[in-house]
């Protein structure tokens, strides 16, 4: 796996409206049906628009495990985690869509009108032929500088490469030192998320472009780098 298959992975929730969530019926078995998905942005957190009196929601009430399934054009994520109602006004007028209104005709103040928020523990992704499987904290964790996931690289073992995180910059293959990992470690940053200038040039230049070792999507190293600076304010 590396940053590339993440970054697709987001684009994809982004685009897929419905998603399908399976929660634990009153019998402990699963049960599966289709939500509206409101405002995607990746795979960690997402959420849904439902009726608080469907059996899903209160279904999650009694239990919170939950599993998420998007599907577009053959590509498929599934996701393992928890699931919350939330009920309160705040978060229900932050989350209202126009479209909802056909199903909640009281608008963001219909008693009715809920939000599903799951938060993702364990990940599979097929997307583009690319398998993946992992834990969203083992992602979570810094690996490198520039967003590389180094846990998952096919370089790694072959290489010996501990990683610019543990070889202070250095590349492991030479004496030489990476423009960006060497930034970093100057201006005390653990990685370039942590950057006020994030993206720069020089990250830019590694991650768009056409040569073989820049990202395809474009922009996936970022991506990752903007979620481990997300995740660190989430910790504090």
């Amino acid at each position: 796996m590396n940053s590339n298959i993440f970054a697709k992975a987001n684009r994809l929730i982004k685009t897929c409206g419905v998603a399908y969530i399976g929660v634990i019926d009153e019998n402990g078995c699963p049960s599966v049906s289709a939500v509206s998905t409101i405002k995607p942005d990746g795979i960690f957190t997402v959420y849904f628009a439902t009726g608080i009196s469907a059996n899903k929601s209160k279904r999650l009430l009694r239990d919170e495990r939950a599993s998420v399934c998007y599907r577009l054009n053959g590509n498929n994520i599934t996701l393992v985690g928890v699931a919350k109602i939330l009920s309160d006004q705040e978060t229900k007028s932050r989350f209202w869509e126009d479209r909802l209104v056909e199903h909640f005709p009281g608008g963001e103040t219909d008693p009715n009108y809920c939000i599903i928020k799951f938060t993702a523990k364990r990940a599979s992704l097929w997307i583009d032929y690319e398998s993946a499987e992992f834990l969203i904290d083992e992602l979570l964790t810094v690996q490198s500088r520039c967003g590389l996931l180094c846990k998952w690289c096919k370089y790694k073992e072959p290489m010996k490469c501990p990683g610019c995180v543990a070889l202070n910059g250095k590349a492991s293959w030479c004496d030489d030192y990476c423009d960006v990992s060497k930034c970093c470690v100057d201006r005390g940053y653990s990685h370039c998320g942590e950057c006020p200038e994030c993206p720069c040039d020089d990250l830019r230049g590694l991650s768009y472009g056409d040569d073989e070792h820049n990202d395809k999507p474009e922009g996936a190293r970022i991506e990752v780098c903007k979620a481990w600076a997300e995740e660190a304010l989430l910790c504090e």
